[in-house]
């Protein structure tokens, strides 16, 4: 693969990075700093973003096909694997290595013992019965290790008991018996075993501290350059807090005003190793972030096959394979699927005062700000240096902004009391990022005092945004929701209806001012989606999610307002292809006033009477025939018991005569009724077709 470019701003003031060049491989990346054992490539710059990602860059000179050692955190090697990239114009990468996850699983599997073996010498001993050993002490001997037994014995006084361990060992003289306490020295003659345990040994040591790893990249190349290493892992995020001097509160309100905002980020350095002299960068945004346990092995699923020859002929067809019942048109006939590449991802088994107004940040700690497509980036010009699991809090942002002291009433906040706001608007040349405000206010004897708190959310460049610091109690606010009237008018031809339905809500305010200042209060209402301010109210604020209205109270009296929405919907329905009752239930609803609306009223509310009459002489008769089939099941029984020859019986046949005649009078006079009810649609259909609205 060719090597990519990387491109540096040849417009930053600053020195680009030693290594700026062709990036010739992108490999693994590193967590926190490099550590002392990597002095000559110390951090050089730090960006921290607001998503909770750090980007570093290391850089350093190096000599020939030298190699880096970097500890890493074991927590972050997963980022490490997916962001590491070496910056080297006059080399390249060789290799990258650093143990595996579980390193000391991965050494004693290949060891005749594991790691309980090393808690003692009696357990390391038991672990590798039969190993040739050699004993100096009151038995000296040299054999092969049977067992280490322990014992208990009777003290020489005879009262108490005491333990003790017991070596048997194998020798050309038989079995040798030594009490361990008593040996002076063990020596393993197998300069094998003797190998074994150091590496053992060496491996614990090494991996002593249990969430770290050491990384290893390897540098090709002749001749000493430059080499930069970057990457970027999970950090804390970096907070922000502004500081807001208003001017003095204006009762009228009013734009055009300017306050001081300064801004202040915490950053912390929970990389466990210090930041000296560093160029920080701050980056406030929403990038995609993504991890992967790439540090996780992982195996690829395979179809396990019967031996060949191994089993006896059947003659019931083998069920097909889950794997083949989804394979796809043109796989190859008859063959395994290929499972090799379906690898699964394993899991892997956080009130003051201030005596003036704010000092200006130093000019030296002013900040160079970009405005990128989706965030915003804060450089400091000076180098910045912060110890390992230190907080530091420095300023960034430093500027006027416009405001407009308001007194702003949002129902959601608060029923029956406005907040003292302050509506800023970003005429500045980049956006600002949202924190915590601590706001204060200019006094007459030049003081600022602390007027509240607030929260700032993101203010893009020309855009506005309200913060409330504090409520006013000495103004109340009246809200009365009216409701929604709506109006529903309509237009016919030919048997359509176009109806234009207007929906119209009114909220009523009453707002009572303090005896003493008057109050000019924004009332704030959400705006519901398809509405819009009514052509009628005046002064009415809009944006896409919210409505607002000035309402202005002389000191002592009440001033009422209304805010009313608007919303107009429309909907056509052939009216022909409707029951007589659902047309007229369309008219009836409609606000239209004139002789044809009223005269097509009339006749459709006619037509669906004498339907409704029919209808109800039906539901008559089917209750009438229903009674005669109850009273003819009845007699039939009866004429059964008594005989058709009886006087009895003919009175019987007699009644079922006459029932039945009855019943085919009933037959024709529902099928009249039948055909009165589809005459009558037919006339309701041919008023809808002659209504003009």
């Amino acid at each position: 693969m060719a090597p990519a470019l990387v491109h540096t701003n040849p417009s930053a003031r600053r020195a680009p990075l030693p290594g700026r060049g062709p990036l010739l491989a992108s490999v693994v990346f590193l967590a926190g700093s490099l550590g002392a054992g990597a002095a000559d490539m110390p951090l050089k710059r730090v960006v921290l973003s607001t998503s909770g990602l750090a980007q570093f860059t290391h850089a350093g000179p190096v000599s020939g096909g030298s190699t880096i050692d970097l500890p890493v955190r074991l927590d972050q090697v997963d980022d490490i694997l997916k962001s590491l990239t070496v910056f080297d114009a006059l080399g390249a990468v060789g290799t990258v290595s650093l143990p595996g996850r579980e390193p000391l699983d991965q050494l004693f599997r290949d060891l005749p013992f594991d790691a309980k073996a090393l808690d003692g010498p009696l357990s390391l001993l038991n672990a590798l019965v039969g190993t040739e050993i050699e004993i100096k002490g009151p038995v000296e001997a040299r054999g092969r290790i049977l067992r280490v037994t322990r014992e208990t014995i009777r003290t020489p006084d005879g009262h108490d008991t005491t333990a003790r361990n017991r070596l048997s060992l194998i020798t050309d003289r038989g079995i040798v018996h030594a009490v361990f306490e008593d040996i002076t020295s063990v020596t393993f003659t197998d300069p094998q075993t003797r190998s074994q345990i150091d590496r053992a040994l060496t491996g614990l040591m090494e991996n002593r501290a249990k969430d770290r790893r050491s990384l290893s990249i390897g540098l090709t190349g002749k001749g000493e350059r430059e080499v930069a290493v970057g990457y970027v892992v999970s950090a804390p995020i970096w907070k922000t807090s502004w500081r807001l001097v208003l001017p003095k509160d204006d009762p009228k309100g009013g734009m055009g005003g300017k306050a001081r905002l300064q801004g202040w980020a915490v950053l912390e350095n929970l990389t466990g190793g210090d930041w000296k002299d560093v160029d920080l960068t701050l980056v406030s945004g929403n990038p995609v972030a993504l991890t992967q346990p790439l540090y996780t092995s992982v195996y690829g699923r395979r179809e396990e096959v019967p031996l060949a020859g191994t089993t006896a002929p059947s003659i019931v067809p083998p069920p097909v394979p889950h794997m083949a019942r989804k394979a796809k048109a043109g796989s190859p006939p008859g063959g395994m699927q290929d499972l090799a590449g379906r690898a699964q991802m394993a899991r892997p088994a956080p009130p003051a005062t201030v005596a003036a107004p704010m000092a200006p940040i130093a000019e030296a700690l002013t900040t160079e700000t970009e405005e990128a497509a989706t965030q915003l980036l804060y450089r400091f010009p000076n180098r910045i240096s912060l110890a390992t699991g230190h907080t530091m809090m420095v300023p960034f942002v430093d500027r006027e902004i416009g405001v407009e002291r308001v007194w702003l009433y949002q129902p959601d906040l608060h029923e029956k009391r406005p907040f003292a706001a302050a509506r800023l608007i970003n005429d500045g040349d980049t956006g600002l990022p949202p924190g915590i405000v601590t706001a204060f206010e200019m006094g007459g004897d030049g003081v600022a005092n602390h007027v509240g708190d607030a929260l700032l959310p993101l203010l893009p460049r020309g855009s506005q945004k309200f913060v409330t610091f504090a409520l006013d109690g000495k103004t109340e606010v009246r809200r009365d929701d009216l409701g929604v009237r709506r109006t529903v008018l309509g237009t016919a031809v030919d048997g359509k209806l176009t109806t234009t339905i207007r929906s119209r809500q009114v909220i009523a305010y009453e707002v009572t001012a303090p005896a003493d200042e008057d109050r000019d209060v924004l009332v704030e209402e959400e705006r519901p989606s398809g509405w819009a301010p009514a052509a009628d109210i005046p002064d009415v604020e809009t944006t896409p999610t919210a409505l607002r209205r000035h309402i202005r109270a002389t000191k002592g009296t009440t001033a009422k307002a209304e805010l009313a929405l608007e919303r107009i919907d429309q909907q056509i329905v052939t009216l022909t292809t409707l029951a007589p009752e659902d047309m007229l239930a369309r008219v009836n609803g409609l606000a239209n006033e004139g002789p044809a609306l009223k005269e097509a009223i009339d006749q459709l509310t006619a037509v669906v009477a004498e339907i409704t009459r029919a209808r109800a002489q039906k539901t008559q008769i089917d209750a009438e025939r229903k009674k005669i089939a109850e009273d003819q099941d009845r007699i039939r029984k009866n004429l059964a018991s008594a005989g058709q020859s009886s006087d009895l019986g003919r009175r019987y046949l007699d009644t079922l005569r006459r029932q039945e005649d009855q019943l085919a009078e009933f037959a024709k006079t529902e099928q009249a009724l039948d055909d009165q009810i589809a005459e009558k649609r037919k006339a309701a259909a041919e008023i809808a077709r002659k209504m003009k609205l």
